[in-house]
């Protein structure tokens, strides 16, 4: 039988703190809980995280981490920099829907830059990931940076809009909100030609 590591009780509680995320949502999310559920004292848990806040960050990182991954594995198999813009779109509101309590971890939060760098390190990672995505679509025009990052924040918050639209419920056909891929096709287009 090999004995536990401290990086492997630290997974583990990433693991199960991920896991009650994702059963019972963030606000369920305690120091307490995440021991109870790992079968660890308190104090064995904050050997590992200072407090629910670090461990948070943590997630949020993990999941910065698997956004990428995602947009990196689409970047290896689609060559058209359109088309390849347009599944990043749809990975990130399909990451969205699937694991909103994850999603609003990662971009409601406000997480102070001072005590959790990584955070925001992963979070332009990803920006910087979709702001490049958006250049080579662009690639025919001269563009400069500065258009580069409008048209990139302006996908940014056609996708967040979008996500948290339904989230809430708010996918009505009638609206023009259930097609996705329509409303994904139809905001590029949009983004790409002004």
């Amino acid at each position: 039988m090999r004995l536990r590591t401290g990086s492997d009780t630290k997974r583990n509680l990433l693991k199960i703190t991920r896991d009650l995320i994702d059963r019972k949502g963030i606000d369920e999310i305690s120091m307490r809980t995440v021991g109870k559920a790992a079968r660890l004292s308190r104090c064995a848990l904050y050997r590992h995280f200072d407090g629910k806040e670090s461990l948070l960050a943590a997630i949020a990182i993990e999941n910065f981490e698997i956004l990428t991954a995602r947009f990196d594995e689409l970047e290896r198999n689609i060559k058209d920099p359109r088309q390849l813009l347009f599944e990043l779109g749809i990975a990130y509101y399909d990451f969205g829907i699937h694991n909103a309590g994850h999603y609003r971890l990662m971009f409601t939060t406000k997480w102070d830059e001072g005590k959790y760098p990584d955070v925001k390190e992963a979070a332009v990672g990803v920006f910087d990931k979709v702001a490049l995505c958006v250049s080579r679509a662009l690639k025919t025009k001269r563009v400069n940076s500065k258009i580069v990052l409008e048209k990139t924040a302006i996908l940014y918050a056609f996708i967040h809009g979008l996500v948290e639209l339904h989230l809430a419920g708010h996918d009505e056909a009638e609206k023009g909100l259930a097609d996705i891929t329509s409303l994904t096709h139809s905001a590029l287009e949009s983004i790409l030609a002004g």
